[in-house]
């Protein structure tokens, strides 16, 4: 089977990758080589009450290193309090306590008094060291950590093993699987890299033993980069949309080799970034001397200096000159707010903080917490490759990310097969309002398809096909038909089997539309409004009565209203992409509203 797959994949002509092969420092030791103090000399710190009663809805985990002040922290916003760090020497037993558990005492009596639950992270960087506690000292290992807990008032631990050999892959399964048994009710986690290219991370057999895998999202440039540019870039920044060079990818890499993994997963997120001596003033300038500094500084110098917006990577930077063209990139409130909308659209457990403390006594980024994780999160209409309702089938590696022009950033693609059973699938399956109802379905094409592909939609023991040609429907939202009713399941798969090799299968996201309540093209629906004929490319629309007009894609958003005089023409023909539309209008003779089809 294993020659099958090679063979076919090399008949498509997707066996070679071009990702970029990039290894990303060990933000965290780096962090604790330049912060290093003596915590036996510290003075006590002021432990301000900033809560204010907030409920939480999806995880914030938050590292607390022993170097920063603790005295602004916002409690109630944060569901997991990592405190970091106490260091694992090679044959199991602490070598650096940091101050622990005295140093956080106060931290994690506040935590635990806003209903967080608090770790303690147990951390090591060497590999060889890993190694060793992995294999010859793992029993010893596991007996410090179950001390740790049970002596001190921490709810579980964060395993933060850095630099873990390949060949040490399932030594490290197992390894999480022994604390489980010995902490069968604690909370356990483990730090997991953004890229892992070594292979020495199985996030789903992880994930069996863990609360939560905790994604170190950023470090994506630094002092090692030869350009200046984004610590964490939501989307851009590599060569081409298939780089591993941003958040998007690196989700999409996560969700191809661990499609069940949502629920675990916490992307780390930094409050920190740098500052480069650079060769000019634009974006993508030779970088000199770089500097990591704290968000605080970082927002003071955009304050400063005026701050700027990379459309490519969606992050705030700013530049100055001053013996030379300086420049600053890091992440704010706006960015992080995109990327903890990502996170939510894809039904991920929740983000991370590198790290606590790092904000200072600024609110912008407690207020961004309290606003994305404040409140329940909505269910919209569509499915997209992110999110939990969606799962890749086959061999991983056959599956690529592609990080530009997909509904939400992001799509993936495969190679169409000529015959024999599908090697590689996706399903799409729907969080819907009413099991009830029935539903009409469609299907966002991202750029660069070229199979002619047939849409299985299965409802129940019942099986509908629709057959796109997505090289003629280029970013464009296409029919699947319906109404499809959905009292014994409803999805949606795609397979590579389309009769012909080599052609490119774009998988992204597919919406649904409820059909109870929505009227088909009316020339007169209750005779308060008339629309020209469905589908088109333009609608002339005329209310006798007038009212206030609006233009409603699926999710739900105003596309665009207007106040429509009684007896007027309005012509809707916007840059508005093609797709299914409501228009509405809100008149003297009450509500009404209908179904039209956009076609550009």
């Amino acid at each position: 089977m294993i020659i099958t797959f090679l063979v076919l994949s090399l008949l498509a002509g997707f066996i070679v990758s071009n990702e970029e092969i990039i290894e990303y420092p060990s933000v965290h030791y780096q962090a604790a080589q330049d912060n290093w103090i003596d915590v036996d000399s510290q003075q006590e710190l002021v432990i301000a009450d900033n809560s204010c009663d907030s409920e939480l809805y999806g995880t914030v985990f938050g590292f607390l290193p022993y170097w920063v002040n603790q005295a602004w922290l916002h409690y109630d916003l944060i569901s997991v309090l990592a405190v970091f760090s106490v260091d694992m020497g090679a044959g199991g037993t602490i070598t650096n306590s940091h101050g622990f558990p005295a140093t956080f005492a106060t931290a994690m009596d506040q935590a635990h008094a806003n209903g967080a639950e608090v770790v303690v992270t147990v951390a090591s960087f060497s590999g060889s060291s890993i190694h060793s506690i992995l294999t010859t000292g793992r029993s010893t290992a596991i007996a410090t950590i179950l001390d740790l807990v049970n002596s001190t008032v921490v709810d579980g631990v964060c395993i933060d093993f850095e630099n873990v050999q390949a060949a040490d892959s399932d030594s490290l399964v197992t390894f999480m699987e022994d604390l489980r048994i010995v902490l069968p009710n604690a909370h356990i986690s483990i730090c997991t890299p953004v890229v892992d290219w070594s292979g020495s991370f199985n996030y789903s057999e992880l994930a069996e033993s863990c609360d939560a895998l905790m994604m170190m999202c950023y470090a994506f440039s630094g002092s090692w980069s030869t350009v200046a540019g984004p610590n964490a870039p939501l989307v851009g920044w590599g060569s081409s949309p298939e780089s591993s060079s941003n958040m998007a990818w690196a989700l999409c890499d996560y969700i191809r080799y661990a499609p069940d993994v949502h629920e675990k997963l916490v992307v780390g997120l930094p409050y920190y970034g740098h500052q480069w001596e650079t060769a000019g003033s634009s974006t993508h300038s030779p970088a000199g001397n770089c500097s990591t500094l704290f968000y605080t500084a970082l927002a003071d110098s955009a304050e400063t200096y005026g701050a700027l917006w990379d459309e490519e990577s969606l992050t705030p930077w700013y530049r100055f000159n001053f013996a030379g063209w300086n420049q600053g990139w890091y992440d704010d409130d706006e960015s992080l707010g995109l990327k903890y909308d990502m996170v939510t659209m894809a039904g991920i457990q929740g983000v991370g903080i590198w790290a606590l403390g790092y904000d200072g006594e600024r609110t912008e980024l407690w207020d961004k917490l309290e606003d994305s994780f404040g409140e329940p999160v909505i269910n919209d209409m569509i499915t997209d490759n992110l999110e939990n309702c969606f799962q890749l089938y086959g061999p991983s590696s056959y599956w690529h990310p592609y990080t530009e022009n997909g509904q939400y950033h992001t799509f993936f693609y495969t190679g169409s097969i000529s015959s024999g059973p599908d090697v590689n699938w996706a399903m799409w399956n729907f969080q819907l309002p009413d099991s009830t109802d029935s539903y009409y379905l469609e299907s966002y094409i991202p750029s660069t398809g070229t199979a002619s592909v047939t849409y299985h939609i299965l409802q129940g023991s019942e099986e509908d096909s629709v057959t796109v040609d997505q090289s003629a429907f280029s970013e464009q939202w296409v029919s699947l038909g319906g109404p499809y009713y959905a009292a014994n399941g409803l999805s949606v798969t795609v397979g590579d089997n389309t009769g012909t090799a080599g052609q490119r299968i774009v998988a992204d996201a597919v919406r649904f539309t409820s059909s109870t309540g929505i009227e088909q093209f009316s020339d007169d629906l209750f005779g308060q409004f008339t629309v020209s004929a469905s589908p088109a490319s333009s609608f002339l629309i005329c209310s006798p009565s007038g009212g206030h007009l609006r233009v409603i894609d699926v999710c739900g958003r105003v596309v665009t209203e207007n106040n429509l005089q009684p007896g007027a023409l309005w012509t809707w023909n916007d840059s508005t992409p093609s797709g299914v539309y409501f228009i509405s209008l809100d008149g003297s003779r009450g509500f009404s509203s209908c179904r039209v089809v956009l076609l550009k």
